[in-house]
């Protein structure tokens, strides 16, 4: 529990037909924080009115969105209202999905403390494990090691990054919002570190297996299997991997060829072996010209009912 001379740290989960354990982790998360912001994307009221009563009998503030916003300008929402309310020196934003493991935000605070006393500018503290594996880094044997592409979910941040490098880009509306975010933080000369012994527990989604003519593809003995997502993800994927590229592709070159690897590997084992592969080649498609373009913001609706059909 924090204590009035710790610093103020206030989380702010950002919410999309929330899962009914919601609450059960909330109650955990708030014995580590002074105040809990949950924000509830435009879900169906009928379909979630449960789990955010709940949230709100715990004492969380719940903010209920009109519509679909998308995660980065309902986290915005959720950090505009922490500031006014509760004027904290930290916030800690999460997915609904994940879970934060006792001690964790004291571990991240006394990373955020040590570095700076030894001159380093940081610009947040996330993870240094999700569901006990490592997380990559920038380079292994810095003393603070800096991690490669931190999370949003699980992040640290002083209220200060939010004055030097701005909120987070919501014309993006799902991914790559984090990715953007530590760029824009490190275009300013701040650390993205990772908190030492900060363990975050994380859903990985569904995988399904790699069929081939029916054949389960086995790789060096091991059965290998796909991590699948809705055409319309596949869109904002591509689209927005394209805007770092044009954005950021001058100053951090290597850093977006080490990322873009990852990215290519998933795409190609998506369109082999996923689900709904026509579908995913037309959002690929269309989210690389939009990309190119510089058409941000929510997918065309009528595109996604396409893609859906």
């Amino acid at each position: 529990m924090t204590h009035q001379s710790d610093p103020r740290v206030v989380a702010v989960i950002s919410a999309f037909h929330p899962p009914q354990d919601l609450p059960e982790r909330v109650e955990k998360l708030n014995q580590q924080v002074v105040h809990t912001v949950v924000v509830d994307d435009g879900s169906d009221p009928q379909q979630t009115s449960s789990v955010l009563n709940g949230l709100e009998a715990l004492g969380c503030t719940v903010l209920r969105m009109p519509g679909n916003v998308g995660i980065a300008a309902a986290l915005n929402a959720g950090i505009d209202e922490a500031l006014k309310a509760w004027s904290p020196d930290f916030l800690v934003t999460l997915d609904q999905d994940s879970a934060l493991d006792d001690g964790y935000i004291a571990a991240a605070l006394a990373t955020y403390a040590e570095a700076s006393a030894n001159g380093i500018d940081v610009g947040l503290v996330s993870a240094q494990s999700h569901n006990g594996l490592d997380v990559p880094l920038l380079a292994r044997r810095a003393r603070f090691p800096e991690a490669f592409d931190p999370l949003q979910s699980g992040a640290l941040i002083p209220v200060s990054t939010f004055r030097t490098a701005g909120m987070l880009d919501s014309r993006l509306f799902i991914d790559c919002v984090d990715s953007e975010f530590n760029l824009r933080v490190r275009s300013h000369g701040l650390a993205t570190l990772v908190g030492k012994g900060c363990n975050m527990t994380h859903a990985l989604g569904q995988a399904q297996p790699m069929m081939l003519f029916g054949w389960h593809v086995s790789v060096l003995g091991r059965k290998r299997h796909v991590h699948s997502h809705a055409p319309f993800r596949v869109y904002y994927m591509t689209r927005n991997n394209i805007h770092l590229w044009r954005q950021y592709g001058a100053r951090f070159p290597i850093w977006l060829l080490r990322r873009l690897r990852f990215q290519l590997e998933s795409d190609v084992f998506r369109m082999l072996y996923g689900a709904n592969r026509k579908g995913q080649y037309q959002a690929f498609a269309r989210g690389f010209v939009d990309g190119w373009l510089g058409r941000l913001g929510k997918i065309d609706p009528s595109f996604q009912r396409k893609l859906s059909a």
